[in-house]
């Protein structure tokens, strides 16, 4: 289903790996003593999406800094970049670009597997849970993983522009028949209403990527 730079604009480099004996000694001293209080799996999922973190900023031309951590791990980007890092179950990829050329980012990846029915639930409204429901097997073969994904990569691309909490709901996600494309349509206020969405399907792992482009760099289309 495509190449991982598809997700894409040209604007944004992107790296995967699914090396999970990754050399740790690339990261700044504070990453290095964070790991020294997380689980083996944490650390080999860290340490996985940071290489990819600094591999993509080398891909982009932009010299390689390091990332600084927040206060439930999450990356902390250089002032001029925005990123996003996933990893799931042994892969990791991570996206970056110049804040001039983009907003925000959000990539999640997930493992090509059913979604119970209870979680569906919990995560889709009425409209999300009858389009799983319908096109399971046909489409995609997880439509209900997929849903998921790309919730988790709107919240990954609205919190660095907003700093607030969304909840699943407060997305409504419509899946275009062509092109493995989805429209986002926020279900709250703020200064994003509507985002644009990719995903792709490789090797039994589902990468959702959405990309909001700078307001700066549509004026100049």
């Amino acid at each position: 289903m495509g190449a991982l730079k598809d997700l894409f604009s040209s604007s944004v480099a992107i790296t995967e790996t699914r090396n999970t004996k990754i050399d740790a000694s690339f990261l700044s001293l504070a990453e290095r003593t964070y790991l020294e209080n997380v689980s083996q799996n944490r650390k080999r999922e860290f340490i996985a999406g940071r290489f990819c973190a600094h591999e993509a900023m080398v891909l982009a031309n932009i010299p390689a800094k390091h990332i600084q951590i927040g206060e439930k791990g999450e990356p902390i980007w250089p002032s001029n970049i925005v990123g996003s890092i996933t990893h799931s179950h042994g892969y990791a990829a991570a996206a970056v670009a110049r804040k001039s050329d983009i907003l925000s980012l959000g990539i999640d990846a997930e493992v090509d597997e059913p979604l119970s029915s209870k979680v569906l639930r919990r995560i889709s409204n009425d409209q999300e849970h009858q389009w799983a429901k319908t096109v399971g097997g046909t489409l995609v073969q997880h439509p209900g993983k997929v849903l998921f994904s790309a919730k988790e990569a709107t919240y990954k691309a609205w919190y660095p522009i907003t700093h607030e909490w969304l909840g699943f709901k407060e997305a409504l996600i419509n899946f275009h028949d062509q092109g493995n494309t989805f429209t986002v349509h926020i279900q709250k206020n703020g200064p994003i209403k509507e985002m644009h969405g990719k995903y792709m399907i490789r090797e039994d792992v589902i990468v959702t990527a959405i990309e909001v482009p700078s307001p700066k760099s549509e004026t100049q289309l």
